[in-house]
């Protein structure tokens, strides 16, 4: 009997053990599951913010990669306008040696110009009472004085001349000694030999020849100065009609062309100008 009373206690007690048992089961279980679902979602989150730190680095390296691209391109881009003002630099300084080098021929050539020897110059006595020398003489003492002048009043002289030459024109008329009188505008060129017996007969002869070459020129300029010249070796029965028929043939040539002025001036006694050009050229 008692044996019997200690098994029915001992399986009492086993079956009260029982549930408990399974209630711990289920417990352990739950947390399992629990801490499962937690380790689970915590590695999604650190997955997923190593994928946004993996971007924003990607990110950061690429803007990093841009900015050392810049970088490099600022600095080739200073580096290629450094060469570039070096360049300029030393082409101006080789422009402005050239230009000074230049310029001090081109001093060295004037002063050799204006450099006249005057015992060359033929003189003879003024053609007109009213003046004490030819231009020619006036000429002489202005190039002298042209010669003392500063480099600046020389350059501005010759720049005074050319922009005066652009719209004003120089013809050369010239009684040479093989009494043969010879006109010249620019390129053009005319001469002819007096054929009249009478000094009257010349003038009027030189004024319609001198007329008849103009018309074969080109349309001159708003200004046209003649230059009137004869040889030293020339003899008046050449040179005094051309002188003559001057103020008539002005007068003809400015009703033919009214929108030109035309003056002259009477040189003298010169060495052909026109066979100077020439050889020059």
């Amino acid at each position: 009997m008692m044996r019997l009373s200690e098994t029915w206690a001992s399986r009492r007690v086993r079956f009260q053990l029982t549930p408990l048992m399974d209630l711990l089961l289920i417990i352990v279980f739950a947390q399992f599951l629990d801490v499962r679902e937690t380790a689970q979602q915590q590695t999604l989150e650190l997955q997923s913010e190593r994928e946004k730190l993996t971007l924003q680095i990607a990110r950061e390296r690429s803007e990093l990669a841009g900015i050392q691209q810049a970088v490099r391109q600022r600095q080739a881009e200073l580096e290629r306008q450094r060469d570039q003002a070096r360049a300029s630099r030393d082409d101006a300084i080789e422009q402005a040696r050239v230009q000074a080098s230049e310029m001090q021929v081109a001093m060295d050539m004037i002063t050799e110009y204006f450099e006249i020897d005057e015992s060359a110059i033929t003189r003879t006595t003024p053609l007109d009472d009213a003046t004490d020398e030819y231009p020619v003489e006036q000429a002489i003492r202005s190039a002298a004085a042209l010669a003392d002048s500063s480099p600046d009043a020389v350059i501005r002289f010759l720049i005074g001349h050319a922009e005066l030459l652009k719209r004003a024109e120089i013809w050369t008329v010239h009684a040479d000694e093989t009494r043969r009188i010879r006109i010249q505008a620019g390129q053009q060129e005319a001469s002819f030999r007096l054929e009249s017996k009478t000094q009257t007969d010349r003038t009027t002869e030189v004024a319609d020849r001198l007329f008849a070459a103009y018309k074969q020129f080109p349309q001159p300029k708003g200004l046209v100065v003649l230059l009137v010249s004869f040889d030293p070796q020339s003899v008046a029965g050449v040179y005094q009609p051309l002188i003559d028929a001057i103020p008539s043939t002005l007068e003809r040539l400015r009703a033919d062309t009214p929108e030109s002025r035309f003056e002259y001036t009477v040189l003298g006694p010169t060495p052909n100008p026109i066979n100077s050009a020439e050889q020059a050229d």
